[in-house]
């Protein structure tokens, strides 16, 4: 099969301020296997001098360059800038501090071609620091359900889905999932109105439609450093805007009662998970925090209770790393 009968991919690369990372990531992109991709680069108006990095990426013919002269305040606003323009059969959103394995898009891209009813094919993600040394992967935190589904199978049906999804984020990071196009676009891409949480009420929100598939090799490399986006935001943001993101997608999706519970003690299950984190911070930000969540769920301490029993049990798993 040729490049003129190979499916199209997008790729969304999303830019802002991280100059030392850009010929890094792109170059794993440009250098991919897969030959039918085109490279949609979103810069939102970096000061650091990124935009003349990204200028020497031009002379690539599938390189669509789209310099902005105006920040537009978020990385959900600018990815979908970019999923616009965008006319693949599937659609990929790299971040330029991550970086991927060359045959990322190949390897992911086959996943579909045995799964019809999939709709995402996302990867494990090796965590790198800033300088790009591994030291560890997003597999290792992942609940219990989680890793004795997919160490039986790759394939992950919708329900299932919306159950790992109501206790944590199992796609942590946007760089290692490939989405059919069709599918971003019937869910209306990533809300804006969130800081932190857009992918994770997107992937939520797909589990209505579609089934997932995880392939345990690493692909991606998913960078944490200092201006990471969820260590910039403060503990109260982020415990009330998860919570409104769960909430809301109760509200929007007819979900069997069974299905409601779990999102809840889900909310709780996070919230206490902060509590992990930092006791000193959470115990401080407690006042702040349960006027907001008692708006959304009257019963937030009774679920908050359910989630941090289950915290408790997942705790002393992963501690026991018996399937690590």
């Amino acid at each position: 099969m040729d490049k003129l009968t190979q499916p199209l991919v997008s790729i969304v690369f999303t830019s802002y301020n991280h100059q030392e990372y850009l010929r890094q990531a792109l170059d794993s992109l440009v250098n991919q296997t897969y030959p039918n991709i085109e490279i949609i680069i979103i810069d939102d108006c970096s000061t650091d001098g990124s935009q003349e990095i990204l200028k020497e990426y031009e002379h690539y013919s599938n390189i669509n360059l789209k310099l902005q002269t105006q920040n537009s305040g978020s990385y959900v606003k600018a990815s979908n800038f970019g999923a616009s323009l965008a006319t693949g059969d599937y659609i990929l959103f790299a971040q330029c501090d991550d970086f991927a394995e060359p045959t990322q898009i190949e390897i992911l891209l086959k996943i579909f071609e045995s799964n019809p009813s999939v709709g995402v094919v996302f990867s494990k993600s090796n965590l790198v620091n800033e300088k790009g040394e591994i030291f560890a992967d997003d597999f290792y935190g992942r609940e219990k359900s989680f890793k004795t589904a997919v160490k039986e199978s790759g394939l992950i049906k919708a329900d299932k889905m919306k159950e790992f999804l109501s206790f944590s984020c199992v796609i942590p990071n946007l760089s290692a999932a490939l989405i059919k196009h069709d599918l971003f676009k019937e869910i209306n891409g990533l809300s804006d109105q969130y800081l932190v949480v857009a992918d994770w009420e997107f992937w939520l929100d797909l589990t209505e439609k579609t089934d997932f598939y995880y392939v345990f090799q690493p692909l991606n490399y998913f960078r944490q450093h200092a201006t990471t986006i969820r260590s910039s935001i403060k503990m109260k943001t982020q415990i009330v805007e998860i919570y409104k993101m769960f909430y809301n997608h109760i509200s929007k999706n007819q979900l069997e009662p069974i299905q409601v519970h779990k999102i809840k003690m889900g909310a709780g299950a996070v919230w206490f998970s902060y509590f992990v984190e930092s006791k000193k911070a959470w115990l401080k930000c407690f006042a702040a925090v349960y006027p907001e969540i008692n708006k959304i769920e009257k019963r937030g301490l009774y679920y908050l209770f359910l989630g941090a029993k289950k915290q408790v049990l997942e705790y002393f798993f992963v501690k026991t790393n018996k399937l690590v």
